[in-house]
Order: C-alpha cells, then structure tokens, then sequence
C-alpha cells in the first residue's frame, strides 16, 4: 500500500499542484505588479481627462 503522505519540497513546503512554491509565489508578484500598474495607467488617463477640463489647450504631457 503507499503512503499518502503530502508531497513537499526539500525545504519543507508543500507542493501546489505540480508546481514549486516559489514558482507560484512569483506568479502572485507579477500578477500584482500588473494590477498595481493597470491601477496607475487609470488615474493617469483620469487626471490626464481632468486636466484637459480644468485648463484646455497647452502642451500634453500625456499622449496616449
């Protein structure tokens, strides 16, 4: 009969699917990372909106 004890890495933590911990930690960073960005993309194009209300017509800073 064989043993179902959890499967875990050499330094102890437990497997998640067949991926090493870290590989999945990293994933969770980038994923951040880009939320983080997409977060900061936002507010620029709504300040960017804001601005061209407030005072309409001179050099654009932001050009996207």
């Amino acid at each position: 009969m064989r043993h179902d004890a959890a499967r875990v890495t050499r330094d102890g933590f437990d497997r998640i699917g067949p991926f090493h911990p870290a590989f999945l930690w990293g994933a969770v960073v980038v994923f951040d990372l880009l939320v983080v960005l997409a977060i900061l993309l936002a507010v620029t194009k709504l300040g960017d909106k804001v601005e061209d209300v407030v005072a309409p017509g001179g050099e654009e800073w932001v050009t996207f």
